[in-house]
């Protein structure tokens, strides 16, 4: 390579290494929320299944997918509504409750299970006809 045209090349590259790192920000994609819905449910009966999903809020670039499968799942009153901690698949048994929390765990980096825990919340009340006072 000609000697006067060298500078110019490296230059070049050293923009073009910059723009990239600009561009690119350098932060690893984060969740930072998960939205459980639906939330605020009323179940009546014996054997209800009502299917939660998992809202993931994400920034770096900010997005939202669903993340239903990637959560784990519990319910606050598993003898009222027991939930697949997979799933996000509930099934009413025969008890009664109101506001029963149901809650959808994850990681806040996605491609491990390092870094800070994220919980997201939602409510179910389940009632049997007659039986709930």
């Amino acid at each position: 390579m000609n000697r006067k045209r060298m500078p110019i090349a490296l230059g070049a590259m050293v923009v073009l290494a910059l723009a990239t790192l600009l561009l690119g920000c350098g932060f690893k994609r984060q969740l930072v929320s998960i939205e459980v819905i639906p939330s605020g449910s009323n179940i009546t009966g014996t054997g209800v299944i009502v299917d939660f999903k998992a809202l993931g809020h994400y920034i770096h670039p900010p997005d939202t997918h669903d993340i239903t499968d990637q959560v784990t799942w519990e319910s606050s009153a598993p003898q009222i509504i027991s939930i697949d901690a997979n799933t996000g698949v509930a099934v009413s048994g025969d008890g009664c409750g109101t506001n029963i929390l149901i809650t959808a765990t994850g990681y806040s980096d996605p491609n491990s299970h390092s870094g800070g825990v994220v919980v997201g919340t939602g409510t179910v009340s389940v009632t049997q006809k007659g039986n709930c006072q």
